[in-house]
């Protein structure tokens, strides 16, 4: 997808953020239910559809939920990540908007799986099975997997708990094709946070190719991310995966290679070595999307995102039209990914209209580091030129909120222990 230069606002934020509230914040909790459930009738059919896609016999997480037992001997685990809301891990709200291949668990959902943990998980009766619909998600059919050349051990640089490297694949296709379907497979998701993958032109090649043979081992140092190749273009960057909505895709030419720089992180001091696959969906024709880049460059300069050691609850918010992206014309949004590091602890992005009327885009209640992903609308969201973009995001640098359990520190906008408050939204040109 095309990625255009970060929008241009020199001055942080000032003023109130936005009045408009938080839909998470009139969240019950999880209801109450009443009704006796069983494995076979209520329980099976969710976690068919909401869980194999990461607990399936081949799947990458480490628990398997294919039959009863296995779930029944995790009852404490799930109904306490149910409870949590830690999983599934789909961390955008539904009361926001509504998503393409939503994982979530509804109310009505988590209310069964608690409902029936506390009463025993009784297995019931095997001819009264419920309807089961396939896992949400994953890509509907793979016509190419790559796999980086040879493992890597992450070594963060001393003193922090990420790296960022990248590492340079073959593109065997001989024709021009479109990428509408995109799944990482980490080789060691226990130190794989997330990775961006993006295509670079046979051009450009060489340089990379240089730079990578400059550096020891497998891959080479990519800190700056990829605004360090202004020629790469974006394909994708969750580890979930799946299938691009209604028709969208990107080109990738012959002669292309693909650049797939990996986000470790890892407190261990002898993390396992990893080597991640990428399995593609490719169709011959495809709706080519653009990316709106939502932040401000004056949190990137010095003390302008600063989040003060031991503060529990700091914001910045920002509001402008991207006229600079969708050239003052009406645009379809189609989706947005959120970034921020381990100190955030909440987010949204919004459409205000001239009238200053609201539209919720996305609203994350509760971030969690581990699992960012992009997020598609189940049908395209309307922008037109008067409209403008506004993010907050929230920050926790409280002493309980450490990821390394030591003392609170003044943290700023950067890569290692430091923090972000950006989002990308993808878009298409209102057909004419």
């Amino acid at each position: 997808m095309r990625v255009l230069s970060l929008c241009l606002l020199l001055a942080a934020c000032k003023g109130e953020p936005l009045g408009a509230p938080w839909c998470g914040d009139a969240d019950t909790g999880t209801p109450a239910i009443t009704d006796a459930v069983t494995w076979w009738t209520d329980v099976k059919p969710i976690v068919d559809q909401k869980c194999l896609r990461c607990h399936g016999a081949d799947a990458h997480a480490p628990l398997t939920f294919e039959i009863y037992e296995q779930v029944a001997a995790a009852q404490a685990l799930v109904r306490d990540a149910v409870v949590d809301k830690r999983m599934p891990p789909w961390l955008a709200a539904q009361c926001c908007t509504e998503w393409f291949q939503d994982f979530g668990l509804t109310d009505a959902e988590r209310a069964i799986l608690v409902g029936w943990i506390d009463a025993g998980a009784p297995e019931g009766n095997m001819e009264e099975e419920g309807e089961s619909l396939p896992p949400i998600g994953g890509v509907s059919r793979v016509d190419l997997t790559l796999t980086m050349p040879e493992p890597y051990t992450p070594s963060p640089p001393d003193g922090t708990l990420d790296e960022n490297r990248c590492f340079l694949l073959d593109w065997p296709v001989k024709d021009e094709v479109r990428i509408t379907g995109l799944a990482p497979r980490p080789g060691a998701r226990d130190v794989v946070h997330h990775l961006i993958v993006a295509a670079v032109g046979e051009e450009d090649v060489p340089a990379i190719e240089r730079r990578d043979a400059a550096d020891d081992g497998a891959g080479f140092d990519c800190g700056g991310g990829l605004g360090e190749f202004p020629t790469a273009v974006p394909l994708g960057g969750s580890l979930l995966g799946g299938d691009y909505p209604r028709g969208i895709g990107n080109v990738v030419a012959p002669g292309s290679r693909i650049l797939l720089q990996i986000h470790y992180s890892t407190t261990s001091d002898a993390p396992p070595a990893d080597q991640t696959s990428l399995d593609f969906r490719l169709d011959a024709t495809a709706v080519d999307a653009g990316s709106i880049a939502i932040a401000n460059l004056g949190w990137m300069v010095g003390e302008g995102m600063r989040v003060p050691a031991g503060d529990p609850d700091v914001g910045f918010w920002y509001e402008f039209r991207p006229i600079l992206f969708t050239g003052g014309k009406p645009v379809d949004l189609q989706g947005v990914t959120p970034h921020m590091h381990r100190y955030a602890s909440r987010m949204r992005v919004l459409a205000v209209k001239p009238d200053g009327a609201t539209e919720c885009l996305l609203e994350i209640p509760q971030w969690d580091f581990g699992w960012e992903q992009p997020y598609w609308f189940a049908e395209p969201i309307r922008f037109d030129p008067e409209d403008q973009l506004y993010i907050e995001c929230r920050f926790d640098n409280s002493a309980a909120n450490q990821p390394d359990g030591g003392a609170p520190r003044d943290i700023a906008w950067g890569e290692n222990d430091q923090d972000m408050c950006a989002a990308f939204l993808s878009f298409t040109p209102v057909a004419e």
